[in-house]
């Protein structure tokens, strides 16, 4: 026990090291860039386990129906059925299915990454890690005997954590039926499993069957601090989470009824700058629609190496002219760290409607990172989604106030307030920003500083920080479930200030409406500020709108 208590205290040091002193973790891809227990549980003989779909019905999850027709052993396709010989015997896909899980295995290998990984110990699993996931504990190694120790082995780490974290005999129950340790060597597998691991040189230490039945390489397990990349075991508790925010993002935009217009429709794309301009309904019928989502769908089927992107800024931005000179930006996301595998956003940019109303023919940019950076060929579709929500006022313009710029000494100089005017007949008025903070020249800004952006109009001030949040170490781990991609291949998890690798930025929204006069000029005044005074160096790329609604 003297050597678990070790073990997580070096643990917790490791994560609170991105934060000592310095509050920038090393950056590896750049910004804009133990002891086993004596004996594990009685051998049951079977891994059969409680009912498959009783973990849907607790947990209030929708139910998939098995795809008894599929053969897919690769990456992106559905997976065919399989079976592994666990330390608890036979374990076969279709027979435990239940629907609204994911299943991920976790792989040793003879070299040092696979070592250190299955040194570490899986406690978070089941003590942080949601509950609707089973997990295989298998090994590259070829020999049959060194499968069996190294399963027994983590048995036994699964077993001892369970008394130290002192589970009740119900979760201890609960989890030992998700927990499955292969006494076979993995490539030796039956069905999709075996070919995938024998087949795809993809193949690293994890990988998994989402809940809509697609084999998905997890990635990396290493989590980034002081003494660079570290391989946890229990930063695979993220990615079922992701695959849950995948499986309800595709459900719900399934159901929902909705005019599409397709600026990429499953295109293959290699470049970092596209434009393409389609034709919106008319104005009368762009005036019965209250939301505006941009859906992005991007696949990246390389390895990591061939998925090149880093932390890069990207976007989708509205043309005000031919030449595409003059852009609005509509909504904005960070590229992930050379992730393979698929990820999707629905961005909301339903107060950007007002920019719209007069449909026709209009032309968008759309930006996947800087123009030198290495081409990377994704499968891309980019949607604008609109419907009618029945909400009782909508967006009808919008007018840009504020970009940001190099955060130095001179970020404020000479900054005009914005005056605008609101049209006879606008019920509400409000301001909104997107802001992220990149680079590191100095107080490790604007990436890793907390940054203020302070909006002043009428007496009052909106203000948009990050305190707490820029380098947090599992800040972004911890959005798998809204959207991060877990396993990217670079310092992924720590939260910036105002983003994170492979997310939305978010959009900050105020109301100005009591601090506003409608029919008369109004002025809005910006600054950006860090510990209360002038910037000092770094990067903020920053969109501030005033948005009328009727």
């Amino acid at each position: 026990m003297l050597g678990r208590m070790r073990a997580c205290v070096a643990s917790l040091l490791l994560l609170m090291s991105a934060c000592d002193g310095d509050p920038a973790p090393v950056d590896a891809g750049g910004t804009d860039a133990g002891v086993a227990a004596d004996a594990g549980p009685p051998d049951a003989g079977t891994d059969a386990g409680p009912e498959p779909g009783a973990i849907c019905d607790e947990l209030g999850l929708s139910v998939r129906a098995f795809d008894a027709t599929a053969d897919g052993a690769a990456f992106q396709t559905v997976a065919g059925d399989f079976t592994v010989r666990t330390l608890d015997g036979p374990w076969t896909l279709s027979e435990r299915w239940s629907g609204c899980e994911s299943y991920v295995f976790v792989l040793h290998d003879p070299g040092p990454t696979g070592t250190a990984l299955y040194e570490t110990f899986p406690d978070e699993l089941f003590t942080e890690g949601p509950r609707n996931v089973h997990y295989f504990f298998g090994t590259f190694e070829d020999d049959a005997e060194a499968a069996r120790a190294l399963a027994e082995d983590m048995r036994a780490k699964v077993e001892e954590g369970f008394d130290f974290h002192e589970l009740g005999e119900a979760d201890r129950a609960f989890w030992r039926s998700r927990m499955h340790y292969l006494a076979e060597p993995i490539r030796e597998a039956d069905g999709s499993v075996g070919a995938l691991t024998r087949e795809d040189r993809r193949v690293t230490n994890a990988f998994a069957i989402t809940r809509q039945q697609v084999f998905d390489p997890v990635g990396s397990l290493s989590v980034v601090a002081s003494g660079g990349f570290t391989p946890r075991l229990p930063m695979v508790r993220f990615a079922a989470p992701y695959y849950d925010y995948l499986h309800d993002l595709d459900a719900r935009l399934g159901a929902e009824e909705a005019t599409v217009i397709s600026l990429l429709d499953a295109e293959t794309i290699a470049a970092r700058t596209v434009d393409r301009t389609v034709t919106l309904p008319d104005a009368a019928a762009m005036a019965a629609f209250d939301a505006l989502e941009i859906d992005v769908e991007l696949t990246c089927h390389l390895d990591p190496a061939g998925c090149s992107e880093w932390d890069r800024i990207a976007h989708v931005d509205l043309c005000e002219d031919a030449a595409c000179e003059t852009r609005r930006e509509l909504v904005r996301w960070i590229t992930p760290y050379s992730r393979p595998g698929r990820r999707r956003w629905a961005m909301d940019a339903s107060p950007l409607l007002g920019l719209l109303r007069g449909g026709g023919e209009r032309t968008f940019r759309i930006v996947f990172g800087p123009s030198w950076e290495e081409e990377t060929e994704r499968e891309v579709s980019v949607r604008l989604r609109l419907r009618d929500t029945g909400a009782t006022e909508s967006a009808t313009g919008a007018e840009l106030a504020f970009r940001g710029g190099t955060f130095d000494a001179d970020y404020n100089a000479g900054r005009a307030p914005f005056r605008f005017t609101p049209p006879s007949g606008t019920s509400r008025v409000e301001l909104v920003v997107v802001v992220s903070g990149h680079g590191m020249e100095a107080d490790n800004c604007a990436e890793w500083c907390n940054h203020v952006h302070t909006f002043a109009i009428g007496g009052a001030e909106h203000v948009v920080e990050f305190p707490g949040e820029a380098g947090a170490p599992l800040g972004c781990a911890d959005l798998a479930g809204q959207g991060v991609p877990p396993g990217q291949w670079g310092n992924w998890a720590p939260r910036r200030a105002g983003w994170c690798p492979g997310w939305p930025v978010p959009v900050h929204r105020f109301d100005l409406t009591d601090s506003v006069t409608v029919g008369a000029e109004n002025e809005l005044s910006y600054r950006g500020s860090y510990m209360g005074g002038e910037p000092r160096g770094g990067m903020v790329d920053l969109s501030a709108y005033v948005v009328t609604y009727e």
